[in-house]
């Protein structure tokens, strides 16, 4: 049997000292620093990249505060609204989130492969870039750097999985199972990194060049024919700027024009098959608040000379209930020749 200091220090002590020590001692806070600001300078050349991940984690943080709202609410037709937010994030997946991660890759490879480029800048990097740095033909537009989009995914996908089985050793041994499959089945599909020998990239032309200028081992001259003296900006700005012109142009063609309209069509849609489920239509719906006004008891003044051609005789009966409406027939004739009579005499305005 355990005693009460034991328990403490297996439950409480241990796991609080490991805790700090993973997670708040100096040598924990050293190191999630370090790969955070080696993530910020990697992903900060991908500028597009980085406009698109914001504009993703914008859309779903957006999707999910507005059906957990609707959960907490007590509206009626909530059960109703959360299903239209959740195919409205289906909806923004496929055309605002997804799609602009595909067109930058592919519009990167083809620039980076120099199908999409301007003849200076052609011109500028075979004549200029490439004797300075000794790059050959094939490495002036080399992309094999740039990984499809699924092999990225499948990577990203493997660094949780390995990172969960290291880390959690306490996991149902099912969960194990699945996480460990997933783990060894995309490892199977991703090339082997390590056999792979590096080429060097425009960007790797472009910054070497400028790099010898600065060590003044090239003559500065040559810079002076790049962008802002720089060849890095000429040669990788231009790609860069086509990349952001892009992706702003998808995003706000999709978030502006686009989802509006689907999301408006989708809307209709979805309320149309409500009302079928409640054996209406959007015409019976209109009729019934056309005639609503039956039930609601209307009272019109005595003087009112349309009353006269009316069969009944609409009036407050005289009772401790005063919402009691009378109905007593009439005879139209006798309300004719008393509007003749009152028509005919010469005092007030006639028309």
């Amino acid at each position: 049997m355990k005693t009460p200091m034991k328990i403490l220090q297996d439950y409480i002590i241990v796991p609080a000292h490991k805790f700090y020590k993973d997670f708040l001692s100096k040598n924990a806070r050293h190191s999630y620093c370090k790969n955070v600001a080696n993530f910020i300078f990697n992903c900060s050349k991908e500028t597009a990249l980085i406009m698109l991940f914001f504009n993703a984690v914008s859309i779903l943080s957006s999707h999910i505060s507005q059906i957990g709202g609707l959960k907490k609410s007590k509206r009626e037709n909530k059960e109703y609204l959360i299903t239209q937010e959740k195919k409205e994030l289906g909806l923004d997946l496929v055309l605002t989130i997804i799609p602009p991660f595909m067109l930058n890759n592919f519009l990167k490879k083809k620039l980076e492969a120099g199908l999409i480029t301007t003849k200076e800048a052609r011109e500028k990097l075979i004549n200029l870039a490439a004797p300075v740095v000794g790059a050959s033909r094939d490495e002036l537009y080399s992309i094999e750097h740039i990984r499809p989009l699924k092999e990225t995914v499948s990577t990203i996908i493997t660094r949780g999985t390995s990172a969960i089985l290291k880390h959690t050793k306490k996991m149902p041994k099912s969960i194990e199972n699945v996480v460990r499959n997933i783990d060894t089945g995309l490892k199977k599909k991703l090339p082997n990194f390590a056999e792979q020998i590096p080429k060097p990239n425009l960007e790797d032309i472009a910054t070497d060049l400028d790099n010898l200028a600065k060590e003044k081992k090239v003559s500065k001259t040559i810079l002076k024919q790049f962008r802002n003296g720089s060849a890095y900006d000429e040669l990788c700005g231009q790609i860069n700027g086509l990349l952001i012109i892009t992706t702003l142009a998808y995003t706000i063609l999709a978030s502006n024009v686009i989802m509006p309209i689907l999301k408006n069509k989708l809307a209709n849609r979805e309320y149309e098959k409500q009302l079928a489920k409640m054996g209406e239509t959007k015409e019976s719906i209109k009729r019934k608040k056309r005639f609503e006004y039956n039930n609601v008891p209307i009272l019109k003044p005595d003087n009112d000379i349309f009353n006269i051609f009316s069969d009944t005789n609409l009036t407050i009966s005289q009772t401790t209930n005063p919402q009691i409406i009378t109905k007593s027939p009439n005879n139209p004739f006798k309300e004719i020749e008393k509007y003749k009579s009152i028509s005919s005499q010469p005092i007030g305005l006639r028309i």
